[in-house]
């Protein structure tokens, strides 16, 4: 499933394929992933336009187009296609520009939005989406705020939309293992020291992850992420690797060096 690390390649895809085109049509393949709107409405107010930027909240990509902003959330399987010919498979959305080509939002599973918001801010406020981690005005003093009078374990917490907005059950078991703590730690045992180490580890793997994946290459293998498997061993400590289910999704830690 696309976390902020995806979604933001996505975001910066979209910079290279998307931006400064006249769009000439929009092609509604399959209503479903379509919002609250008629494919008739996203037809008429992208149509004759360009998108001008990009931005991202968490797992949510923007696209100006000038008065109006496409919304784009990915679900499980969406992506997106630039190409000039031989549509993708999946295709649900097609923008076809004026210069030949084409920008498909594909998603084979039919769990992502394509839809149209009037502001960014406002759709972030009424979804109450809380702030995305890698923004730079979001401080270790709000984090801190943020765990304030929490209960529930850690992992639940990272995984809340409405308290930190992109982390998924991937990049949470990631945070927790590289910082020693357990994924079912109680949220108001966790230190000062802990939530600076929370937070640094955050913004360490999120930016390590889309470096590495727009390069094209793969993780450390001192990642959890190369090890989800029960009983593997840890590339940390040499423990054993436990698989458990936090937050009603399958957690793993390892069963030696983060504490609970």
């Amino acid at each position: 499933m696309p976390e902020l690390p995806e979604v933001e390649i996505y975001s910066r895809y979209f910079r290279r394929h998307g931006l400064r085109q006249k769009i000439a049509a929009v092609r509604v393949r399959d209503e479903r992933v379509l919002g609250d709107i008629r494919p008739d409405r996203l037809v008429r107010d992208l149509r004759g336009r360009a998108f001008r930027d990009v931005r991202r909240h968490g797992k949510h990509l923007f696209a100006d187009a000038g008065g109006t902003w496409l919304h784009l959330h990915f679900g499980m399987t969406g992506d997106l296609a630039a190409y000039r010919e031989d549509e993708p498979r999946f295709a649900r959305v097609i923008f076809d520009f004026a210069n030949g080509m084409h920008l498909a939002f594909e998603d084979m599973r039919l769990f992502g939005v394509v839809d149209l918001t009037s502001d960014p801010d406002r759709f972030i406020a009424e979804h109450g989406l809380g702030p995305d981690p890698l923004d730079p005005t979001f401080k270790l003093a709000d984090f801190r705020r943020l765990l304030e009078r929490r209960k529930g374990a850690v992992k639940s917490l990272l995984m809340s939309q409405e308290i930190i907005a992109g982390i998924g059950n991937l990049y949470a078991d990631e945070i927790l293992f590289q910082t020693s703590i357990h994924p079912r730690r109680p949220v108001d045992r966790i230190d000062r020291d802990e939530a600076r180490a929370v937070l640094h580890a955050m913004r360490k793997i999120l930016r390590e992850v889309i470096a590495r994946h727009e390069a094209g290459r793969e993780v450390p293998g001192s990642y959890l992420l190369n090890h989800r498997e029960a009983g593997a061993r840890c590339p940390r400590c040499g423990g054993t690797v436990v698989r458990s289910v936090v937050f009603g999704r399958t957690t793993y830690h390892c069963g030696r060096h983060q504490r609970a």
